[in-house]
């Protein structure tokens, strides 16, 4: 602000002294220099845009290589990632020199219009002062006044890459902040009666994920009743963990609706509706903490008490490993879990989603890292958790979902066939054929 006043006085004092040579200053120069400070900022914007993006890129890359140390020690590619690693650097370094090049020009040229401003105005004031029309006051005070004016706005475009960086990290944070707010719904409805669990509606409902155009469900609907056990079967790629993802709402659907006692989803405020939820994926996901601390998210500790986080982490089948362990519930496990098992990593998680006493379980293969005795063990605990709430089961191994009120097999955008796992059977249909390749057919 103080180098547009600093602008604006020398102007009104050279126009007062001198306004022909004022005149030519602000007409012929100004924009000249103008267009050189907006073209250098443009470009401080664009590289410094560049370099966030080069950065992001060349460091998600290296935590993929260093998080997948053991792959990638496994099958010797230390040198293919190297190589990879410095191809990708390689590139990003040409990239920044030809972005570079027009960068110092376009610099250059913003730095030299003070001189040539400076030229012009002792070539023009020297015509006017040998004319006699202008006298050495005349033409100094407005010299001084137009030079003047020039460092002050040329001392503000020299905070353009100041305000380059400011302005991309700004950019940053309101784009963080405007997805908060579309996520956050400004609707107040809210899930009637959902004691006892919540029946599950997916009514009509079309679905594809953003980044492709193949169709994963054309029209499907499903009815998943308060209390029930259900289950998602079928061949890879059918839409089981994607009817998960929509339970979630990590996507929206492309038609049709979802409801949970009756209410659309898509009225609820995703984080008030997130809360009636627990979900054990595939992958667990741990971090860097304490055992106590990774089973205790997502809910208050000081609500929780020692003896209820025993009693889950004995229906998870984890208590006894953990308090075989030094320091029990309070060891540190490294980050996302490094120091545990694949088998250890789901009964934490599974434990996490327990203590939150939900009202939807879903389950995302939440078995698969398990051995069979703790298979059996966890598939009791999760059949004793199932009582006052809806569980949805996403399972390929069917042994896990015998025992389901119904089991949905999907296939080509579509339930194929719905049932128990008896009736199923006498169907003699896909789930039978299912069944017979698993040797589950008695």
């Amino acid at each position: 602000m103080s180098r547009f006043f600093t602008l604006v006085g020398a102007l009104a004092i050279a126009y007062a002294f001198g306004w022909k040579l004022a005149l030519v200053a602000t007409t012929v120069t100004a924009p000249i220099g103008l267009l050189a400070g907006y073209y250098r900022f443009k470009y401080e914007l664009e590289f410094e845009k560049m370099n966030n993006a080069v950065f992001a890129e060349s460091s998600q890359f290296a935590a993929e290589a260093i998080g997948a140390f053991r792959t990638v020690s496994s099958l010797t590619l230390e040198d293919t990632i190297t190589t990879r690693y410095e191809g990708l650097l390689m590139g990003h370094v040409g990239s920044a020199f030809r972005k570079a090049t027009w960068r110092t020009l376009i610099f250059a040229f913003s730095d030299s219009v003070g001189l040539a401003v400076q030229s012009l105005i002792f070539w023009y004031g020297g015509t006017l002062l040998a004319s006699h029309e202008y006298g050495i006051l005349n033409f100094f005070v407005c010299y001084i006044a137009v030079v003047q004016g020039a460092e002050g706005a040329g001392q503000g475009f020299s905070f353009g890459p100041n305000a380059a960086q400011a302005t991309a990290a700004a950019n940053r944070i309101l784009s963080i902040r405007e997805s908060r707010n579309r996520d956050k719904d400004t609707n107040t409805a809210q899930i009637p009666d959902t004691d006892g669990g919540i029946k599950i509606e997916l009514k009509d409902l079309h679905f594809r994920y953003p980044s492709r155009n193949i169709s994963v469900f054309k029209g499907i609907n499903i009815t998943i009743e308060k209390g029930q056990f259900a289950a998602l079967v079928g061949a890879s790629g059918c839409g089981k963990t994607s009817i998960i993802s929509l339970l979630e709402r990590f996507y929206e659907v492309s038609r049709g609706q979802i409801l949970a006692n009756g209410t659309d989803i898509s009225t609820l405020d995703v984080f008030e509706y997130r809360k009636k939820l627990s979900l054990v994926a595939q992958e667990p996901t741990l971090f860097q903490g304490t055992l106590r601390e990774n089973i205790l998210l997502g809910v208050d500790p000081d609500s929780i008490s020692e003896e209820r986080l025993h009693a889950v982490c004995r229906d998870a089948s984890i208590h006894d490993f953990i308090i075989s362990l030094p320091d029990g519930y309070n060891t540190e496990i490294g980050s996302r879990g490094v120091s545990l098992s694949g088998g250890q990593k789901q009964r934490i998680a599974i434990a996490r989603a327990l203590i939150r006493e939900p009202s939807i379980l879903l389950l995302d293969e939440a078995t698969s890292s398990l051995d069979s005795e703790s298979e059996k063990l966890v598939q009791a605990a999760f059949e004793r958790a199932a009582n006052g709430r809806t569980m949805v089961v996403v399972a390929h191994r069917l042994a896990t979902v015998q025992n389901a009120d119904v089991i949905f097999v999907l296939g080509e955008g579509k339930v194929l066939e719905q049932g128990s796992h008896a009736e199923l059977l006498k169907k003699r249909g896909v789930y039978w054929n299912m069944c017979q390749s698993q040797a589950l057919d008695r």
